[in-house]
């Protein structure tokens, strides 16, 4: 597939609601995709948005409780064009998964208290850059929001509505991760390395049928990124591959079939 220039995310979206428009299938929630373009970023290009991102998103979305998952099927739709369109090589749309503690509960059961966050020194500063980041933009769209006030017709001020839109994503993106940062867990620091699989360490597979040897390196979900081999441990591969020791068989049931390896080392 050949990969082209990719849009904006607000031309990408822009694109998707008139495909959806003009062509046939389900009708979409196109609200639900336009707080995912608010939350990245209106004016990042689509080959800037990661992996990680849309992992912390779907875990941003999980927690709303019970609606989560049906707020963010749209979105999955949104990220399966770009890669239909060509934008993107590698689909985006299987990291919006929602952490199994989150996904939807019947009987009014609530949601479980998200657990201690474990992670790399290099993750745990670059939380603490994006909510720098965040804090930053805050100021901005304040000033964004005077501005579009100054239209004394609120009824129909798209921009007042954009912007307090970005307004509320910001402050609850500032709360999730100072709330991560206050619970987080540097990993490394004066412990041996397991010798069982765990989130933060490294694992050499061995294919059975190939014989071709993968190297992951087990992470939280906030520094997934699978173009470094940094797999979540609430990904289906994550989730099969911990609490092994070198010799265990592991087998992994993926949408493309079944994978078979066995664990050559840890750590």
């Amino acid at each position: 597939m050949t990969i082209q220039a990719g849009p904006s995310l607000s031309e990408a979206l822009t694109k998707f609601m008139t495909a959806k428009k003009n062509g046939k299938g389900a009708v979409l929630d196109h609200s639900e995709v336009g707080r995912f373009v608010a939350w990245c970023g209106r004016e990042r290009n689509v080959l800037e948005v990661t992996p990680a991102q849309v992992a912390e998103y779907a875990q941003h979305i999980g927690l709303g409780g019970v609606e989560s998952v049906s707020r963010l099927t749209p979105v999955k739709s949104f990220l399966g064009y770009w890669k239909d369109e060509g934008w993107i090589q590698n689909g985006l749309a299987a990291h919006l998964r929602l952490p199994r503690g989150r996904r939807a509960a019947g009987g009014g059961k609530r949601v479980e208290a998200m657990a201690s966050t474990q992670l790399s020194q290099e993750g745990y500063d670059r939380l603490v850059s994006q909510v720098e980041g965040l804090k930053g933009e805050r100021v901005s769209v304040v000033a964004d929001i005077k501005l579009a006030m100054e239209d004394k017709d609120f009824r129909e001020n798209a921009p007042l509505d954009a912007a307090k839109e970005r307004q509320g994503i910001i402050e609850s993106r500032i709360r999730e991760l100072e709330a991560s940062l206050s619970n987080a867990e540097i990993l490394g620091k004066g412990k041996k390395i397991s010798k069982r699989t765990a989130v933060g360490t490294k694992v050499t597979l061995k294919d059975a049928e190939s014989g071709k040897k993968l190297v992951y390196l087990l992470v939280d979900v906030r520094e997934a990124d699978a173009t470094l081999n940094k797999i979540s441990t609430t990904s289906p591969v994550g989730q099969a591959l911990l609490n092994h020791v070198v010799g265990d068989k592991v087998t992994i049931n993926v949408p493309k079939g079944t994978l078979r390896y066995s664990i050559e080392k840890v750590g």
